[in-house]
């Protein structure tokens, strides 16, 4: 959510800025078959008057031996700053600017002389960093038009990501000054009668939260993130919004969720394949953690990471080992996580980590 809605955000007021002489495209970095795995965006562009078809995604660009006919883009990066991938292999020289939360990947060069920005600071969503950076464009822009409309129906795709990452500003240890700032300016773009901000959260968490339809494939892939460290290493980290034992009974047992997740880390190569999972139990806020390391490489990263990070994550034995295992099909475990502050964001730059001799 915070990717799309930073692109759209980023995109549009860049490119209708007064003094821009320029055209941005956001460009969100999925498949387009992967929107349908993400039913909270429905109330968010809803909002916003748009619908998933106006998005424009992986899908739409020209085949990869036609990559090429895009020699003339330049690449400005939002809510990463290392391009991945396909991507990454054809335009990383091409990448001119990026505005991030994540830790600083040394990718983007400090200067390219292109007026683009690059900023990689830490913020409760990277959607904050954005509207700071663009708040002079926006203000401009709606100056000279006077939309005030468009500046709700903006600002509440810009809110979105904001409300969801810090839980409206709940969340003290995700939460930053540049956050309360931001979610300040966009209530003020909102205009009139306010926004409920709660009941807005409230709307994307429902839908956030109906997997019951999807398959453990569409879970697994629907809040997915995947690296490639020094020599080939591929690390690949799901975010489920449904705990461990959810997911075991979807599948029917432990063996054919494990079957399930084995087949998606094999069809994507991986090394090492983890899950997060968030859930919240009688009222209490729990994540777990599971880590399979699937070959050699994998096994000596995995327990690398497992007693570099043990203390950091707060990470406790899960109901007695049952899901563990070190042998012919890998070394995995799995952890309740008590430290529930560190999210995806700070678990998978110690994943990484643990991958560097």
């Amino acid at each position: 959510l915070d990717s799309i809605t930073s692109a759209l955000l980023l995109a549009y007021l860049r490119t209708y800025a007064p003094t821009s002489h320029a055209f941005y495209i956001p460009l969100s970095n999925i498949p387009r078959a992967d929107l349908s795995l993400r039913p909270e965006l429905i109330p968010v562009l809803r909002r916003a008057n748009l619908k998933p078809s106006d998005l424009l995604t992986l899908s739409d660009l020209p085949a990869h031996s036609s990559l090429k006919q895009l020699k003339d883009a330049r690449w400005v990066l939002v809510d990463h700053n290392a391009l991945q991938g396909e991507l990454g292999k054809e335009y990383a020289g091409d990448v001119v600017g990026c505005i991030d939360h994540h830790d600083e990947e040394d990718s983007v060069p400090r200067e390219t002389g292109a007026g683009e920005p690059r900023i990689v600071e830490k913020s409760g969503s990277c959607a904050s960093l954005v509207v700071r950076y663009c708040r002079s464009a926006w203000d401009g822009l709606s100056a000279e038009h006077g939309d005030v409309e468009g500046d709700k129906e903006l600002a509440s795709l810009a809110l979105a990501a904001i409300l969801v990452d810090t839980q409206n500003l709940r969340a003290e240890s995700k939460t930053m000054e540049v956050d309360r700032e931001a979610v300040g300016y966009l209530e003020g773009k909102w205009g009139g009668e306010g926004v409920d901000r709660e009941s807005y959260l409230g709307d994307i968490t429902k839908a956030k939260e109906d997997i019951g339809g999807l398959g453990l494939g569409d879970i697994f892939r629907k809040d997915y993130k995947q690296w490639t460290e020094q020599e080939g290493f591929i690390i690949g980290v799901s975010s489920v919004v449904k705990d461990l034992g959810y997911l075991i009974k979807k599948a029917g047992d432990g063996g054919k969720f494990f079957d399930a997740l084995r087949e998606f880390a094999s069809h994507r190569e991986l090394d090492v394949c983890s899950i997060m999972t968030t859930s919240h139990e009688e009222g209490v806020f729990r994540r777990e953690l599971l880590v399979w390391a699937l070959n050699e490489k994998g096994v000596a990263a995995a327990k690398k990471f497992e007693s570099s990070s043990r203390e950091r994550l707060g990470l406790k034995e899960w109901k007695e080992g049952r899901l563990d295992i070190d042998g012919e099909k890998g070394w995995r475990r799995c952890w309740w996580q008590q430290r529930v502050e560190n999210s995806r964001k700070q678990v998978a730059p110690l994943l990484r980590a643990a991958t560097n001799n």
